[in-house]
């Protein structure tokens, strides 16, 4: 089977689970009453929500930006911040809601000449989300799982916790990573081994700058809280009254669901992830099949602006070849 058509199989089978997926959760809800819920949105929230949007892509393109200098890649503020957008675009298209760093990776190794360090300072700008994430997750998951009596919601998040410490200690200890090669045969390519010690460089240069390390742990702690405000905000606009201690809980971890790349943009796992974890908490099945559809087209209407970034770029660089 050719490379294509794996990829077209392996497109098809996200497409039929996340297709799945939607129809087990939303077969027994009345059409009717869900778009009269969706219909009677409180609006008040939104203007608020949409700053919250544009705060984070800032805030996300300047940590961004810090990874970046610190490993000697100067790229304005400005052009980061377009590619996020253009980057919340592509998750629109591609298998999952980390879609979009292949793109962020090729627009800035393109204007660095650096294919590692671009590589590196995404995956540490993802890396950090992640850990904040969790963090937050953990530290409301303790009250929350003796709420419930279900130890689950601390062990859920705490299990991450610790996976992501181990693959942070391999990097910065960079041995654990070797022995993988040589376990896996992998060091018999002379271009692996380059880019993996490549790579621990501007692990290294980030490792390096404590101060580096606070400012961008604190961004991405900002941005994180920042997302469970909106999730709430959406659900106050649905008029559910539920606690803000729950999002602070819950919010973490369905993130953390959507972003395995089993599903098209999250379709599906980020639906059961509300549908399960907000039951807890006492709203009803319409309101939590109503959120996440309301999150949804909220994501899918902001990332909207950044295939219009995408387009402005391309007849830029198409008037530039033509000396236009």
């Amino acid at each position: 089977m050719s490379r294509t058509a794996k990829k077209r199989l392996l497109l098809t089978g996200k497409m039929l689970f996340s297709g799945t997926l939607m129809f087990l959760l939303y077969r027994k809800i009345p059409a009717g009453e869900l778009t009269a819920l969706l219909a009677s949105l409180d609006l008040r929230f939104l203007p608020l929500i949409v700053v919250l949007l544009f705060l984070n892509t800032a805030a996300s393109a300047w940590k961004w930006r810090l990874f970046l200098l610190a490993d000697g890649v100067n790229i304005p503020l400005p052009t980061l911040t377009v590619t996020y957008l253009i980057g919340s675009f592509y998750n629109l298209f591609l298998p999952s809601n980390i879609g979009g760093d292949s793109y962020r990776i090729y627009d800035i190794a393109k204007k660095s000449s650096s294919g590692v360090r671009s590589v590196a300072s995404v995956f540490a700008d993802r890396f950090s989300g992640f850990l904040a994430l969790v963090i937050l997750s953990l530290l409301s998951s303790a009250q929350v799982a003796r709420q419930f009596g279900n130890i689950f919601f601390f062990l859920g998040p705490l299990l991450i916790l610790l996976l992501l410490l181990a693959v942070l200690t391999a990097l910065v200890k960079e041995k654990p990573v070797r022995l993988f090669l040589a376990a896996t045969r992998l060091n018999r390519f002379p271009l692996l081994v380059s880019l993996t010690e490549k790579f621990f460089l501007s692990v290294q240069c980030y490792g390096a700058d404590r101060r580096l390390l606070l400012k961008v742990m604190t961004i991405s702690f900002a941005f994180q809280l920042s997302v469970i405000t909106i999730v709430w905000l959406l659900a106050l606009s649905l008029h559910a009254q539920i606690s803000f201690f729950y999002f602070s809980a819950f919010v973490p971890l369905i993130t953390l669901l959507e972003a395995v790349p089993i599903s098209i943009f999250g379709l599906g796992l980020r639906d059961a992830g509300y549908v399960f974890f907000f039951g807890w908490t006492g709203m009803t099945e319409l309101q939590t099949r109503s959120l996440a559809l309301l999150f949804f087209g909220v994501a899918v209407s902001y990332s909207l602006i950044g295939g219009i970034a995408y387009l402005g770029r391309t007849l830029a660089a198409a008037k530039k070849e033509t000396g236009a």
